[in-house]
């Protein structure tokens, strides 16, 4: 668009030789904010088609494919779809809860964004209730104001406070689904986690990270995504499995985009397999695309600028 909008200055300022400077520039200025709010509906249109071919999918998956016939996991990911959520969770959740039924419909999303993320289905279109917490001011007052009876809190989330969050914000004991996505400290916050017991984890993992090495970035207080390049966050999948195991969960799925992963308690449903990280993981399609486009590897890059990984075995 910049290119674009320096031909345009440049077609002006030789037709408009007569004209005053004043009058080109205001031309060129209306023209500018004709672009970007082109550019803006594109996106916009772009976003609105996406979510309509995630609804045809799963119209089409619902009525072709009979998920009884198949094994864990793709039993629970043939059931996906999306309302609220971003990547199909909602119809992966929704399976997992007919099947293991609903307790007290209660919910911890931690990194609710404006969405609400992962819970929102069930916070809108259920009546369930629970704890929605946001690091961004704007985003937690805008969920709040979308899901009234929910309790939205604007705070840092930290191994250090997310107990005394729970517990203040009355979250303690058990619910029915806890989902953590911080994009950054995700591996030591779950570590520290103890104040509740979820029946059903949902955690983003980092799939730059491959589907064998257990690895995290190490525990860093102030650490914000976006003073590190997009691929260095959060916890591989190997990572968050084995941790969840010493915790008392089993991962059961991933959803099919690469970006969050399913675990069950172990005494909930145990007819639903534990599933091995290396058979269930996904890449993230751009994450891809950058590997074998730019050749990226994530290990030496975070070697090279000297970025420490832990490796959790």
């Amino acid at each position: 668009m910049t290119a674009m909008i320096d031909r345009l200055r440049a077609r002006f300022t030789q037709r408009g030789q007569g004209s005053s400077e004043l009058t080109i520039q205001k031309r060129i200025h209306r023209i500018e904010k004709d672009l970007h709010a082109l550019v803006e509906q594109h996106e916009e249109v772009f976003r609105q088609l996406r979510r309509l071919q995630a609804g045809v999918d799963g119209i089409v998956r619902g009525v072709h494919v009979d998920p009884s016939t198949l094994p864990y996991p793709e039993r629970l990911m043939a059931r996906r779809f999306r309302l609220h959520s971003q990547n199909q969770e909602d119809g992966i959740l929704w399976a997992l809860f007919q099947q293991i039924g609903v307790t007290n419909a209660r919910f911890v999303e931690l990194g609710s964004g404006s969405s609400g993320g992962n819970a929102a289905m069930f916070a809108a279109e259920c009546g369930w209730t629970g704890l929605m917490v946001e690091g961004d001011r704007e985003k937690v007052e805008y969920a709040g104001r979308q899901f009234p009876r929910v309790t939205a809190v604007c705070a840092w989330i930290t191994p250090e406070t997310v107990n005394t969050l729970l517990v203040q914000h009355g979250c303690a004991g058990e619910v029915d689904l806890f989902s953590l996505d911080i994009d950054g400290n995700d591996y030591w916050v779950w570590n520290a986690m103890t104040a509740c017991s979820p029946r059903v984890v949902v955690l983003e993992y980092n799939s730059m990270f491959g589907p064998e090495r257990a690895v995290t970035i190490p525990y860093d207080p102030e650490f914000s995504r976006r003073d590190h390049r997009f691929c260095y966050f959060g916890a591989s999948l190997a990572a968050l499995t084995k941790l969840s195991a010493k915790k008392g969960y089993r991962l059961v799925a991933v959803e099919p985009t690469g970006v969050n992963a399913f675990f069950l308690r172990h005494d909930v449903a145990p007819e639903i397999p534990a599933c091995d990280p290396a058979r269930a993981y996904r890449l993230v399609e751009k994450y891809n695309t950058l590997i074998r486009e730019k050749e990226i590897d994530v290990f030496k890059w975070a070697s090279d600028t000297g970025r420490q990984l832990v490796d959790v075995d």
